[in-house]
């Protein structure tokens, strides 16, 4: 039933690449006239039929974490509007069923997404999304690739799925992995369902991915492989391929590092940066760049002595300006955090900048019933909140009612970037603390995970220290006994 089931499935997306070509040729002239009007924005929606749709979210390459990003009927969210002026991506998946999905979008588009069910067990299925977007150039079959694939892996039982146990125990057959994308991207080149950058781009990846693969499962095993999966070691047209430059750095541990479980990236920056190995010329810079971008994420106290080692060998100019770059904008981010020497506990909000301790914040609102919500950018479930938190000030009356949103993120872009997704970007009681972990607040009222809700009185005492969610009925008759 299930082999059916997915047939059923691949059918489906073939017949909806060669209508969504149909639909798309008298589209083409308008999307080309649009092209040239982009706006610096993407705007992503679901289908009104989707009761909650997450997806992780990239507005830059060098994000620390993603944005969280929640729509559908659950959260009285369908659609959000994303100022950028550059590429975004968004990512998700499930590692326990081998699912995932990647999509990048450019500045201008407008994402449509829907969801189609995908059996995998009698007791296990998931909602893969589908993708649409009406205003760019890119084929139906070309986003969503993946979903393609997916469906064709699971039918071909290249990838087996243990639904009982741990999903360490599933099982990808690498061989027939590249033998389901090979098949599928010729199939979809011959019904002229895909562009020829796209078909040549996917097969280089796809050989790519299992190059890495087998050499992963290789050190994993501890066996020895033959090394030689035709592809070039020094090819200086693949620099920026994020695919060949993970495939490089497989290839280092393999032949480097064999005995190793795990490596860290400062460690093999050293040993590429200090022995001859078969990397050379722009190939071991860009390499040494990846490295050193894991080192940012992974190993933050190395980062600065780290990148004064690549600074010293570092010839490439593109690379050297994104580091200034980046080292500039976090040098700003501390500046405007530490503010005037900004004191523990100080907050400050994106309209004026005022530096206030909570109790004058509090103050100022006194005679009124006052939420204080604690969040932060990279918390999921705080962002999940949002929408409730939204329909709750339209509830009660402004001269009753307020909400103090705190975020406790260190990092003030990234808070920057989350207020305007969730438009309080332009809101005086949406703020960010100083120190937070340092503060009195944090002490006060012991305040170690978030999500959390505090509720005060008219009179500014407080009612409830662990508040019922947005989301939940108990938090209204709360406000609405408290305001009487």
């Amino acid at each position: 039933m299930k082999n059916i089931l997915l047939t059923l499935l691949l059918l489906f997306a073939f017949y909806s690449c060669q209508e969504k070509k149909k639909e798309n040729l008298s589209e083409i002239s308008i999307a080309n006239k649009e092209n040239n009007e982009k706006r610096n924005e993407v705007v992503i929606s679901v289908n009104d039929t989707i009761n909650s749709f997450f997806t992780n979210l990239f507005v830059d390459k060098m994000q620390y974490r993603p944005d969280m990003l929640y729509l559908g009927k659950k959260v009285n969210k369908l659609t959000v509007t994303i100022p950028t002026d550059k590429p975004i991506i968004i990512t998700g998946g499930d590692p326990s069923i081998s699912f995932h999905y990647k999509l990048t979008l450019e500045k201008g588009d407008s994402l449509m997404i829907n969801t189609v069910i995908i059996k995998i067990s009698q007791k296990k299925q998931i909602s893969y999304p589908i993708f649409e977007v009406p205003n760019g150039n890119r084929k139906w079959c070309e986003v969503n690739f993946d979903y393609l694939l997916y469906i064709k892996n699971l039918k071909n039982k290249a990838i087996e799925i243990d639904t009982t146990k741990s999903y360490l125990r599933d099982k990808w057959h690498h061989e027939k992995m590249l033998d389901n994308s090979t098949k599928l991207i010729d199939s979809l080149k011959a019904n002229n369902s895909i562009s020829n950058d796209f078909y040549s781009t996917i097969k280089k990846n796809q050989k790519l991915k299992f190059a890495t693969s087998k050499l992963r499962e290789a050190r994993n095993e501890k066996i020895e492989i033959n090394e030689d999966f035709a592809i070039k070691l020094n090819d200086e047209n693949l620099l920026t391929n994020v695919e060949y430059l993970n495939y490089l750095k497989e290839l280092v541990l393999y032949k480097y590092f064999k005995e190793d479980k795990r490596v860290s990236n400062s460690v093999q920056f050293d040993f590429i940066n200090d022995n001859e190995t078969f990397l050379y010329g722009n190939t071991k810079q860009a390499l040494l760049d990846s490295y050193l971008e894991n080192i940012f994420f992974t190993e933050k106290p190395k980062f600065e002595k780290y990148l004064k080692k690549f600074n010293i060998l570092n010839t490439n100019e593109i690379l050297k300006d994104k580091w200034v770059h980046l080292v500039d904008a976090q040098k700003l981010n501390g500046e405007i955090l530490n503010k005037s020497n900004r004191n523990v506990g100080i907050l400050t909000n994106l309209i004026d900048d005022n530096k206030l301790t909570f109790e004058e914040i509090l103050k100022s609102h006194k005679g009124k019933t006052v939420l204080v919500d604690f969040w932060a950018s990279w918390c999921a479930p705080c962002r999940k909140e949002m929408p409730f938190l939204k329909d709750l000030k339209l509830k009660f009356n402004d001269t009753e009612f307020k909400v103090i949103e705190i975020s406790i993120d260190n990092d003030y872009s990234a808070w920057e970037r989350a207020s305007k997704l969730e438009n309080l970007s332009n809101e005086k009681n949406n703020y960010i603390i100083s120190d937070w972990e340092e503060s009195s607040l944090y002490e006060n009222y012991n305040i170690n995970t978030i999500p959390r809700y505090l509720l005060f009185g008219k009179d500014g005492k407080i009612i409830d220290e662990n508040a019922p969610r947005p989301s939940e009925k108990e938090l209204v008759e709360l406000i609405k006994t408290s305001i009487q």
